[in-house]
């Protein structure tokens, strides 16, 4: 499972840490900001933070969340307010990637709050969504169909500057605001928002009355975003909603009058559930948002970087792939040029021009951009959200537990041996059948044994030269592992697969193939799935390599 460093720059403090791809903290930290002190002490905070986290963890790059107007495409924060000197302009991806030479991908505070919602939070298997994060000033953040719109010039969702009745709606309906107000009409000093409704709890009538107020106009601006915008969801975030309690029914009381019975029955209002973690997961799923679309941009970068080297011909050909990236994968060269009017010569030089090669390297790279965009894109089909995850996940789990030495060596065995024996116990032994199956097809004589006493009897059959193969879903089955250590010491190669990399299994395997845990309550066959598919990976290894002409 791949590592990440997350990072949330926020004016009063730096939350960081370390996650799995899947969202599961390994550790978490946080430090004052001391924002007084300007971008670059920032950087210098960051960068230290990052290489105390390097000593304990393998990390595969580096999320930031962080405050201000971000250009998320390059990484700059765009504009910050004076609570952070000198921060605008900051190229937080530039210095970052610099320095550790990983990928860094960067975005806005309150954008990655509502990425985090969507992705693991109220806001989950919502197809529209608005997030409202409420503190010093007021967020916004507008998913819909899993991707974060973000405007023409990186302000979309920037509702605190909302005018209603005169002023902002950061100045009406924020935390701070509740506080100053507070303080202002009780002499009180020093008070934070958690005071405040201390005080409302115990009665007193200026902290009651001022939070009835920020409810009064939080629910203007709410109305405005249901009108506009018409989310299925609104969830509300920020420190403040840890008085969801007091508040919540407060809000819906107010948002009976705001809004028509009609609309407001079909938008579903909720408080946000990751809180203090909205930053740091959001910008994790930023980041595997723009790691999905690499593929993509890569295709597209490379084609229009090369427009000037194109004759009118090849320009159509450039234009068609652009226009119809997912359908290239399907088409061979013969189908492309007929849709196109060019011919395949064309085409076939088209692809030269360029890092593809040949026609068949550009119908790879097509499917790789298409199929890992298409995850994040909208279901049509209620309930599918979990199901296409978790496949996604093991194929993720995959690219990081590949072992190319482990391959190779497996290859050599199978294209020398005449005889390969498969044991399996546990819930893989129905799977038996179906693996013998393949390695028959491919043509190897294969022999496939289940059960305490049909592996004891097999053990006669074994020759120095029989492959024997053990399947093991937590690599501890004792009679797989006994097949396998007897086979070892008559001098036949041993090959391990297991979820568990330092079980028995592994200590009597040559080869050693760790299949993804694909542990999923709603996906019953993934399992199945997970172990079919490195059989496909294998048996694809040894076959002879295509010929390199075009396939027509």
């Amino acid at each position: 499972m791949r590592k990440f460093v997350a990072l949330d720059i926020g004016g009063s403090f730096i939350k960081y840490g370390v996650l799995t791809e899947d969202a599961v903290f390994l550790e978490k930290h946080e430090s004052v900001t001391e924002a007084s002190r300007g971008g670059a002490h920032i950087i210098e905070k960051v960068t230290a933070f990052i290489r105390d986290l390097q000593t304990r963890h393998d990390v595969q790059g580096i999320c930031i969340s962080t405050a201000g107007q971000v250009d998320s495409k390059e990484g700059v924060v765009v504009y910050a307010s004076k609570l952070i000197p000198d921060y605008t302009g900051t190229r937080l991806k530039d210095e970052l990637e610099s320095t550790f030479s990983l990928p860094v991908e960067v975005e806005n505070d309150v954008n990655c709050a509502g990425l985090a919602e969507s992705w693991i939070g109220s806001g989950k298997g919502a197809k529209s969504l608005f997030c409202l994060t409420i503190g010093t000033g007021i967020g916004g953040s507008y998913i819909l169909d899993n991707k974060l719109h973000t405007g023409y010039s990186f302000s979309g969702g920037e509702i605190g500057y909302i005018p209603i009745e005169g002023y902002a709606f950061e100045e009406l309906a924020s935390t701070r605001v509740l506080i100053e107000r507070v303080e202002a009409r009780t002499e009180k000093t020093g008070l934070n928002g958690k005071d405040v409704f201390e005080m409302a709890h115990a009665g007193e009538k200026v902290a009651i009355e001022e939070i009835d107020r920020l409810v009064y106009y939080l629910s203007k601006g709410i109305a405005t975003v249901t009108y506009m915008m018409n989310p299925e969801k609104i969830i509300i975030g920020g420190g403040i909603t840890a008085q969801k309690d007091y508040l919540y029914p407060r809000i819906m009381k107010q948002l009976a009058a705001d809004i028509i019975p009609a609309i407001l029955e079909k938008t579903t209002i909720e408080i946000a559930r990751n809180l203090n973690n909205a930053g740091m997961l959001g910008a994790l799923r930023h980041f595997l948002l723009q790691e999905s679309m690499r593929p993509l941009r890569s295709i597209t970068t490379i084609i229009e970087s090369n427009h000037h080297r194109f004759t009118k011909r090849e320009q159509l050909v450039a234009d068609f792939v652009i226009q119809n990236l997912e359908a290239v994968p399907n088409k061979t060269i013969t189908e492309m040029s007929r849709q196109i009017n060019v011919s395949e010569a064309t085409i076939t030089r088209f692809c030269q021009k360029l890092e593809f090669g040949s026609y068949n390297k550009l119908r790879l790279l097509a499917k790789e951009a298409t199929v890992s965009n298409r995850y994040y894109g909208p279901s049509n089909i209620d309930g599918l959200d979990d199901i296409n995850e978790a496949y996604f996940m093991m194929m993720k789990k995959y690219e990081s537990l590949y072992d190319q030495k482990s391959m190779n060596r497996l290859k050599e065995v199978l294209e020398s041996t005449n005889q390969v024996v498969l044991y399996g116990t546990d819930e893989w032994s129905p799977l038996l059948p179906a693996i013998k199956m393949k390695l028959l097809e491919f043509g190897v004589m294969t022999d496939a044994f289940s059960g305490a006493q049909a592996i004891s009897l097999s053990k006669r059959a074994i020759r120095p030269e029989t492959l024997v193969i053990g399947l093991s879903r937590d690599g501890y089955s004792e009679d797989v592992v006994e097949g396998l250590a007897h086979a070892k010491r008559l001098g036949a190669v041993t090959v391990g697969l297991s979820t568990q990399s330092d079980s028995p299994l592994f200590s009597v395997s040559d080869i050693r193939l760790t299949v993804p845990s694909t542990e999923s309550v709603n996906v019953t066959s993934i399992g199945e799935v997970a172990l079919f598919y490195l059989f496909d990976v294998i048996t694809h290894a040894v076959r002879t390599e295509e010929p390199s002409s075009e396939i027509v």
